[in-house]
């Protein structure tokens, strides 16, 4: 009796202990990144250092392309680990690290020396974000075995929600920093904001995360060749799984026109470029108003849901584009932007969770991303493409047209895994 109520109590310590850890330090780092937004601050600075347009563009991309690439390999050695939090604690430290790196560099490197600071930059940026990468999948399957299925869409929206809310705060401490500061001292600042913030959240997380050992014994990570041949299995037994992927790609085509939202309202209603800042309070308020009902809403009715809504809200925001000029219209269009990434990031993790069965989950998750990577890197290129070739027009017809066809394929196509497990269960009962 007694070693059942220790075992009760060491389970409800690790739930609890995780749980708030995941929800301040992603708090934490949220803001954080508020203060090196990869599609604002980011590409703001490469300019300043006189990068070429190319770079510019592929300065955002880089972060996401670093991030999903190596999970899946990562995932190998984490599938074998008894204990997680240490080896992510690793990955996280250095990652966090690097942006107190950038800011020395920016203040020690010659402002003469313009090329040298660029190149020193996109290097720490794009290590940052294989940092980030590799350990996520060991943040996953911590959290995936700490937190209960149903606690999970809440937990992400309400850190989305305070995300939000301290991203007002550090948007304002952002514009103050660039207009109080010489250029490029104030970079500088806004990367050591970023990283007091991004050590706060790691320092929380350590100390409030409690892990429990898994029952399993320590052996070597399997060969990488044995290891990648099992992936063309679980792709091809659980066709569940691969229809999702394919509904991604589709969900993730259909943030073509994401990027040029901006640049397509201002020109076509004659706005200063000030009204940016409007429309970033637009999407900010989309964000914060999903946040509220994105997570009771997935641990109610799956995550599923959430995915149809962000297609849904996305294709709302081309089609607002393409009609008349209008400014309601495009506070509006950025509205369901926000809503669209939002609904998304609530569930495109806790989804995955979902479909893996008990220890490979940090594999499905390191498959996901790792097979996405190449879309991530290929949408930005086809945007450029259709805007320079056919207008804006043409960029934002694309998106409502992969929007509706990643509606249909939710819809009708894909199962969510909280359904799937219900229909195997009703067929074990019947036999």
């Amino acid at each position: 009796m007694k070693q059942s109520m220790n075992g009760s109590f060491g389970k409800f310590r690790v739930q609890s202990g995780t749980y708030y850890a995941v929800l301040l330090d992603g708090t934490f780092f949220f803001t954080a990144m508020a203060f090196a937004a990869p599609a604002t601050v980011i590409p703001a600075f490469a300019k300043e250092l006189g990068a070429s347009p190319w770079v510019i563009g592929l300065a955002p991309t880089l972060y996401n392309l670093g991030w999903m690439l190596p999970q899946l390999f990562s995932a190998r050695y984490v599938q074998q680990l008894n204990r997680r939090k240490p080896y992510f604690l690793t990955m996280a430290g250095a990652q966090r690290l690097l942006y107190l790196v950038i800011a020395v560099l920016i203040w020690i490197v010659p402002t003469g020396r313009p090329r040298w600071l660029l190149t020193s930059f996109l290097a720490c940026y794009l290590l940052s974000s294989i940092l980030d990468g590799v350990g996520t999948p060991a943040w996953m399957e911590l959290v995936a075995s700490s937190i209960p299925e149903r606690k999970r869409g809440t937990l992400f929206a309400a850190r989305t929600f305070l995300s939000c809310i301290c991203g007002l705060a550090a948007g304002w401490l952002t514009s103050l920093t660039l207009n109080h500061f010489p250029f490029p001292d104030n970079f500088g600042f806004l990367f050591l904001w970023a990283f007091l913030l991004l050590a706060a959240g790691w320092t929380t997380f350590s100390c409030l995360t409690y892990e429990l050992p898994a029952e399993k014994e320590r052996r070597p990570p399997a060969d990488l060749s044995e290891y990648l041949r099992q992936i063309p299995g679980i792709l091809k037994l659980n066709h569940h799984f691969r229809r999702y992927i394919v509904g991604v790609m589709a969900l993730l085509m259909g943030q073509v026109g994401l990027a040029f939202l901006s640049v397509h309202q201002l020109q076509r209603l004659s706005l200063p470029a000030s009204y940016v800042g409007y429309f970033t309070i637009s999407m900010t308020a989309g964000q914060m108003l999903a946040s509220l009902f994105a997570g009771r809403l997935a641990d109610a009715r799956g995550h599923k849901t959430n995915i149809l809504l962000s297609c849904a809200a996305m294709g709302s925001a081309a089609l607002f584009s393409l009609l008349p000029p209008r400014l309601a219209l495009a506070v509006l269009s950025f509205a369901c932007a926000g809503i669209s990434n939002t609904t998304y990031s609530v569930s495109r993790l806790p989804i995955v969770m979902e479909f893996a069965p008990e220890g490979f989950r940090s594999v499905y998750a390191g498959i996901v991303n790792t097979l996405l990577a190449p879309i991530v890197a290929l949408t930005p290129i086809l945007g450029g493409w259709l805007v320079d070739t056919f207008g804006y027009e043409s960029v934002f017809s694309a998106t409502l047209l992969f929007n509706a066809a990643a509606v249909a394929l939710f819809a009708v196509w894909i199962k969510d895994p909280r359904e799937i497990k219900a229909s195997v269960t009703t067929f074990s009962e019947t036999l």
